[in-house]
Order: structure tokens, then sequence, then C-alpha cells
């Protein structure tokens, strides 16, 4: 019996290899895990052992732990001391504890004044994993007959302040959280910190496939995949043009067909301007596409067609951005990596589709700017309209034959977020702006159409403004405002933030 040696991505078939990992790790992947460590203080409770002092401090702790549970259970790994840490050994145990269970962050609730030493014993044997002081209190508001011991038991404050001092003395890294137990937009502000922290975690599983090279020329976006790796986490594969076209080849007409009928299905659109062959020949492509995705386990894909993909298949690949993503795989055009990373980012902290475009041309009388690109984006999501989307030739005409395949539409109204990471002499940069999309006429051509309006520049100034920073022919665009939990993410990687 010959023996069987494992190969690389390269050149396997398919099934396991040695340089990828596998879908079934990914998947069963920790959540973020979570230590809470709500602290009070030994020396209070022989003070005033009758008034009931200790028993109202811990059931404020009791009820910072509860209320976590009740908001974040589901989503993260929470590991809560079994017992009140109100001494040195105490959090000396939660510490080792801590670090038994392999907590990635630390949420401090100091539900009255306690000696820095305390806290700082139970992260010493953490390393520099992410803190959060959660600056708090029992209720939003004093009242006029509060007597000592309500007053010691509001206390947390000193006890916080003189911690972020010690860690800043000390160098040690921390975000604070304001606000009471009563407080839901602290606890909903605890949660942006969870995102993005769980965020960074996934990006660091991100397989991204790269197929093809960055479009000859474009110097802004090309990117050295050591620095996407050392400051984002994902990985990159360079994925050979064959290994699609190897996929290709090798579909039925039955398969064809059958994924034919299910993009009609899911665009039912009138149809103008390309025939069913130009239909079959887009979707060929789309569908190898699908199970390259599935092959090699990527979460994202960029992929040049233009002188290459389309070259080898002699069709259209707008069509495959839109099936990708529909299987939850982010995509670029034309080898931008960074811009294939924002949108991941962005997905993840939305929960949304992000759009990837270029910054396309300006309108005086509308004060708007036009953002596009040729690439199927997902109408049933971005249209304003479903009963104006139509199917329609692609809107750059590159190496295939017939007319491709596109879906023409005007993006829907609404705040939007657009972001971009810039690759800049000094090191990362994440471009953020706020503004909306306008509902304005549908122009035929044969592309998703999004007209931008900035909150406060007009479309002449803001466009100086980008181009003087230095901006990337690229950008990306969601439906909402995140700039708060993108800002947040920023600190977090040490990104430089900038906004216009």
């Amino acid at each position: 019996m010959e023996n069987e040696f494992i190969t690389s991505f390269e050149v396997a078939d398919g099934g396991a290899v040695g340089d990828i990992v596998s879908r079934d790790r990914k998947d069963a992947r920790k959540r973020l895990k979570v230590g809470l460590l709500p602290l009070s203080w030994f020396e209070w409770w022989p003070m005033y052992p009758e008034s009931g002092l200790k028993e109202k401090i811990q059931s404020d702790s009791d009820k910072f732990v509860e209320i976590m549970q009740k908001k974040f259970g589901d989503k993260y790994q929470l590991v809560v001391p079994e017992k009140h840490v109100d001494t040195l050994d105490k959090a000396f145990d939660m510490g080792e504890y801590f670090k038994r269970e392999g907590v990635d962050a630390v949420i401090i609730d100091e539900s009255t004044y306690i000696t820095d030493f305390i806290p700082i014993q139970a992260i010493d044997a953490l390393g520099n994993i992410p803190i959060i002081l959660f600056v708090t209190q029992a209720t939003d508001n004093l009242w006029d007959t509060m007597c000592n011991t309500d007053v010691i038991r509001f206390e947390g404050l000193v006890g916080n302040t003189q911690l972020a001092g010690a860690f800043k003395k000390m160098g040690r890294s921390y975000k604070a959280v304001v606000g009471s137990l009563e407080d839901n937009e602290a606890f909903e502000e605890i949660g942006r910190h969870l995102k993005v922290l769980q965020l960074i975690e996934d990006l660091k599983y991100m397989d991204i496939g790269f197929v093809g090279h960055t479009f000859r020329g474009m110097y802004d976006i090309e990117v050295d995949k050591t620095k996407i790796k050392g400051v984002f986490g994902p990985n990159v594969l360079y994925l050979d043009v064959n290994h699609l076209i190897g996929i290709w080849e090798a579909l039925t007409d039955d398969e064809i067909s059958d994924y034919v009928a299910t993009i009609k299905k899911e665009l039912p659109y009138r149809i103008e301007g390309i025939d069913e062959e130009d239909i079959r020949k887009s979707v060929s492509v789309g569908l190898a596409v699908k199970k390259l995705i599935k092959q090699f386990n990527i979460d994202g894909l960029t992929l040049l067609g233009q002188h290459h993909v389309e070259v080898a298949t002699r069709a259209s690949a707008d069509l495959s951005f839109y099936c990708a993503e529909n299987d939850g795989c982010m995509t670029s055009h034309e080898g931008d990596l960074a811009n294939l990373v924002m949108k991941y980012i962005l997905n993840k902290l939305t929960g949304d589709l992000p759009v990837f475009l270029e910054w396309s041309a300006f309108d005086i009388a509308t004060d708007t700017l036009l953002l596009t690109h040729h690439g199927v984006v997902d109408p049933k999501i971005h249209a304003a309209d479903q009963n104006k989307c139509r199917i329609t030739p692609s809107p750059e005409k590159w190496d295939f034959t017939g007319h491709g395949m596109s879906v023409e539409y005007m993006s829907k109204p609404g705040k939007v977020t657009l972001a971009c990471l810039i690759d800049d002499k000094e090191g990362w940069k994440l471009l953020l702006s706020g503004g909306e999309c306008l509902e304005l006429a549908q122009a035929p051509s044969f592309a998703p159409q999004f007209r931008f309006k900035h909150e406060s520049l007009t479309v002449k100034e803001y466009i100086k403004e980008i181009v003087e920073e230095g901006v990337a022919h690229h950008v990306c665009l969601v439906y909402g405002d995140y700039r708060e939990d993108l800002r947040l993410y920023a600190k977090y990687a040490g990104l430089k933030t900038v906004e216009i």
C-alpha cells in the first residue's frame, strides 16, 4: 500500500491540506472569553457591621454580574468568581482562575472604594490583555439624606481614579466606561467594546483568497500581505487563476442550469440588452467562485476580473461578487486587500452587507458624490425601488465575449458611514465620513449607483479634503452611523483615525 501524504492547497484537489485551517476548526473556535471582576473592600466590613453595608455593596456586585449575563451571556463566555472578591488573597485566586480559563479580556467593577493593589494583583497573571474599567455606582442619582455608609457604598469612583492613575504610571493600557447600574447606555457601550474585541479575534481566523494580482498601475492599493497579517490578523492565500478555472471547467450543464434558475429567482428583474448565453456564462463564473470559496475555506475574496479571470473564461466576472457575498464571503475588486479587510470589519460590526465602491464623480446641483463600481452589489438589500432594478450588460467591457451581466439600480436613501483603510508612509490610517445617501433619478449606466451627501461639507469641499488626505481610490459604504464603533476599533488596533 502506497503512503498517503497530506499536500498543499496549491496542488490538492480538495479535502484536508497542510496549509489552510479547516472549516470545522474555524467554526469550533471559541467565543470571546470575558472575565468579570466585581470588587469591594474588606476594610469596610468591621467598621459598620450592623449597617447592612456589606450586603448592599455585595448586592450591587451581584446585580452587575446579573445584568452582564442577561445582556451578553448568549454572545460571549463570561467567567465569573465563585466568591465575592474583597481581599488580596481572593484577587490572587481570581487571577489564577482567569489564567486557567484563558480569558481574553477583563471588566473591572469596583462597587465601592478599593485599594488599587487588589485589582492589580488579579490581572498580574494575565499578560497584556484588554482591561475595561466600569466606573459605576448603584443608581444614577444621589439623594439629600445620604449618610456616611451610603457615601461609602457609592465611592467606586475614588477607587477607579486611583487604579487608572496607577495604570498610567505603569504604562498599562485600559479603556473606561462610565454609568450607573441603572444606565442601559453604559451597558450598550460595554457591548460595543466586547463586539470590537470579538472582531479582533475573528480577524485572526480570517482567510482571504487572492485570485490574480493587483490591477497593474494601481500603486495606491498595492499592499504587503505581511502588513495585513501583522496589523489586522487575516491570512492571505495567493490562489492561481487555474484553481478557479479547474473548478469552472468541471461544471456540468445541469449544475449551471440549476444555478441560472436560482439566480433568476433571487434577482427577478426585467432583462434588457443581454441574452440567455450572457446569463449562463456569467452564472457559470459565479458558481465556480462559490465552489472555490468552499474548497479553500476562505472568508474573503479579492478577484481580478479584467485582463485575468475574464480572459480565461471569456465571461464577465461581475455577477461572481454577488454570488460570493450571498454565501457570506466578503469581496473586493482589483486586488484591494486593505478594503476587503475594511468590508469584513464593517460586516462584523454592523451585521449588514457593506458595499465596495469607487469615488466616481460629483454633482453640484444636488451637492452629491456619485459612488459606483462594476460588479453586482445585492439589490435586494440596497436598492431603493425593486421595480426599477434591471439586469443589464456589464458596465465595463473587458476581455469577455458577449455582453456580460450586471444589475442596475439607484440605492436606497438613509444615513451611511464611509470608511477605508489607507496604507500611508507613516502607517495605517482609518478614514471615516458620515452623511447620507439620497434617492435620485436612476441613470441607465448598467451599475449600482450610490449618491452620497456629506453631513456638513459641500461636495467640492469634501472631495478636496479626501484628495489632500491621500485616500486610495476605493471606499466602503455601510448604512447607519457606525463611526463610534470604528473609532473604538481603531483605538484597540492602534490605528490613526482620520475623520472628514
